[in-house]
């Protein structure tokens, strides 16, 4: 199934194909088992699925170019089983002649300077056919289809932002956070004035970046990204009539932020879902038809894995079969399922999990059973927090209290430490 968006009414039948997607995160396990059969845990399996449907389309259409906008793993060191997941899939792109450019996302950078990102290994093979973009630059591709200039944007980590500073004699030390993302914003603004006077009018142009726009609609993993107080651009810094498309990556959900305008600005948001915070979007890629001047895409949309909530309020004296009739008339055979129940105080103790679990005995994978008492006029004090814990250790025993936090531990955590760390970072 796919959405159109055309900035033209005239019908432009011969440009160049292209395929934009972003934030593949090979390597997320949430929800998911070891598979048997092939040794790789089932959700990796699903989201090689969404790949390679993604590479079957670009063959079938004869796509010239696929750009992909970065976070092609989940962290930074994905292990060598997923590396070669990927390169397969990358390799039967190349093989059919279609040019691929990697951009390097925040989840491929090393967390140490000097270190290899995830993606390097294709720039040290010399691989043929595919472009490994870590620096603002403008190439200029040639396809099967004809020449096409691609400007990259990289994520930059703040470190490599302030050692930019740093070379242009811009004093970065003893700056408050926002005064050095004003200082690493406007350094952006001019990677990007640079890279659109540099373009060749005669050709088509596309825009990659891996940045965070101000204007964009973002879900749980985001939030937990733009909580550490991350760099953001208002979208005018990128939508410049120099470029035909503006290919962006780092938010999981699709999105046009052009508002009507040429180029179109697009998030083509991450091609399998990764938590419920995705749960009622839809996932894809986009396919571009490029013409200078007069570029439409399409949303394309892969076969991801669905997440469902069945949100139950109980009103009957038998809450157990109540929840159990529900959740069986529900077709859940290929979906991560979560149940929220909420039922009177009085009625909670009747209320059999293992029962529900039996009832949902068809779904793909259940993520929890959550069971809110309603009615209830005091609440207990978990007696394993105590104010003498540290931040981090009171975090974890919170996220042991609530079951729909448990599956996300350990990423809750990551981030939880982050945060802490860079607060007191400021107070030192």
């Amino acid at each position: 199934m796919v959405m159109t968006k055309s900035s033209s009414t005239k019908q432009q039948a011969h440009g160049i194909k292209v395929i934009h997607f972003a934030d593949l995160h090979l390597g997320v396990e949430n929800y998911g088992r070891v598979d048997s059969k092939t040794g790789l845990n089932q959700r990796v399996i699903d989201f090689l699925k969404s790949l390679n449907f993604l590479v079957s389309f670009a063959i079938e259409n004869n796509v010239a170019l696929v750009v992909f906008a970065g976070d092609a793993f989940r962290n930074q060191k994905p292990n060598p089983t997923l590396q070669r997941e990927f390169a397969r899939a990358i390799r039967r792109l190349t093989k059919e002649d279609i040019k691929v450019v990697l951009l390097v996302g925040n989840h491929d950078l090393p967390n140490m300077d000097k270190q290899a990102h995830s993606m390097a290994v294709y720039n040290a093979l010399e691989t043929d056919n595919v472009i490994v973009a870590s620096l603002a630059e403008l190439l200029t591709i040639e396809t099967k289809q004809g020449a096409v200039q691609v400007a990259t944007i990289p994520h930059f980590s703040r470190s490599q932002l302030v050692a930019k500073l740093k070379e242009d004699d811009v004093e970065s030390k003893n700056k408050t956070l926002t005064e050095l993302n004003e200082l690493i914003t406007q350094k952006i603004e001019r990677f990007v004035s640079i890279l659109a006077a540099d373009i060749d009018q005669t050709l088509p142009a596309i825009l990659t970046a891996h940045v965070s726009i101000s204007s964009a609609k973002v879900g749980n993993e985001e939030r937990s990204i733009l909580a550490g107080n991350e760099v953001t651009l208002l979208s005018s810094v990128l939508q410049r009539p120099e470029f035909d498309y503006i290919a962006l990556g780092h938010i999981h959900k699709f999105q046009d932020l052009s508002r009507g305008a040429y180029p179109h600005l697009v998030y083509s948001g991450s091609i399998d879902r990764v938590d419920f915070g995705e749960e009622k979007e839809d996932k894809g890629f986009c396919l571009i038809n490029l013409v200078r001047g007069a570029t439409t895409y399409e949303f394309v949309k892969t076969p991801a894995r669905r997440f469902v909530t069945l949100d139950i309020e109980c009103k009957s004296d038998d809450p157990t079969a109540e929840i159990c009739s529900l959740c069986e008339k529900h077709d859940l055979g290929d979906c991560v399922v979560r149940v929220r129940v909420k039922v009177p105080a009085k009625l909670k103790e009747q209320v059999r999990k293992d029962e529900i679990v039996e009832a949902l005995s068809g779904a793909y994978f259940i993520a929890y059973i959550a069971v809110e008492a309603t009615g209830e006029e005091t609440r207990t004090r978990n007696p394993h927090l105590t104010e003498s814990q540290t931040p981090a250790k009171a975090l974890t025993e919170y996220i042991k209290t609530r079951d729909d936090l448990l599956e996300r531990q350990a990423e809750l955590t990551e981030y939880g430490q982050k945060l802490i760390d860079e607060l007191m970072q400021r107070k030192a």
